[in-house]
């Protein structure tokens, strides 16, 4: 089963709740994987965040990469949701290593959400790879 582009919510099948959770793995040690998906929902960063939740329990510092290539500019509710999410997480959060498009306006867009959202500690690169080192950086 594959994320298609359109906006899932509490409806959203077993399966598709499965796949959700699934883009979101521990890559090392306090480093974690999100891979959002194309539409970005309350519903979906619930579980992003539930999931991310569970795999740093017990962590008093992790960060964690947030693959946002293909992802289009989420609406006011999921903004809204991300910022209460993250406050929730931010005294243990160290660092967001965030992977956008080449495209320069999506990439604007993202450091302007970020900085309203919250993040203390973020920064943007074009590949996995960039964003994991700096987070790896950050965890030293």
């Amino acid at each position: 089963m594959t994320i298609e582009a359109r906006p899932y919510g509490p409806d959203a099948s077993p399966d598709e709740r499965v796949e959700l959770r699934n883009r979101i793995w521990r890559i090392e040690d306090r480093l974690f994987m999100m891979v959002e998906v194309p539409v970005q929902t309350p519903f979906t960063l619930d579980v992003f965040f539930d999931r991310l939740d569970e795999l740093a329990a017990g962590l008093d510092r992790f960060a964690y990469v947030v693959n946002l290539a293909g992802v289009k500019r989420p609406d006011a509710s999921a903004r809204a949701r991300l910022r209460e999410r993250v406050q929730r997480i931010n005294s243990r959060l160290l660092h967001v290593g965030v992977v956008v498009d080449a495209n320069s306006v999506m990439r604007a867009v993202a450091k302007l959400a970020a900085f309203a959202i919250g993040f203390r500690s973020i920064s943007f690169h074009s590949s996995v790879d960039e964003a994991v080192e700096a987070c790896r950086r950050a965890l030293r």
